[in-house]
């Protein structure tokens, strides 16, 4: 390997290393429930599970912050069960979603609820 070689490739490491640095500075650890909630329920929700969306503005159901509850008491086996089952002409089910993906997604729906404390940056 020549010196211009070797140059070329520590300026690629450096570079790469300071880019992995940015990404936690620019882009702040998500948890997997928030991943998910982003993947599979924002569009409907909302960012904030407020339901201010679109589609879904003025439908009471699409805000999960407050208790109104639709086909579901609001504890977190019932929403999971939604999740899974979905709402007939509402909200698509998603029976894919492993029982931890169902879970991790009720435990930041919490987080957004104010009622759990977000996960803890590793």
């Amino acid at each position: 390997m020549n010196g211009r070689t070797a140059s070329v490739g520590f300026a690629v490491s450096l570079t790469l290393a300071l880019v992995l640095i940015a990404c936690d500075t620019l882009f702040p650890h998500r948890s997997e429930g928030e991943k998910l909630w982003r993947k599979y329920c924002a569009d409907c929700h909302g960012l904030d599970a407020a339901g201010n969306t679109p589609r879904f503005m003025g439908n009471a159901y699409a805000d999960l912050t407050d208790n109104l509850w639709k086909d579901c008491s609001g504890d977190d086996s019932s929403i999971e069960q939604l999740i899974h089952d979905g709402v007939f002409g509402e909200m698509p089910e998603l029976p894919d979603l492993t029982y931890e993906q169902r879970k991790a997604i009720v435990g930041y729906l919490r987080v957004l609820r104010h009622e759990k404390k977000p996960e803890a940056v590793p």
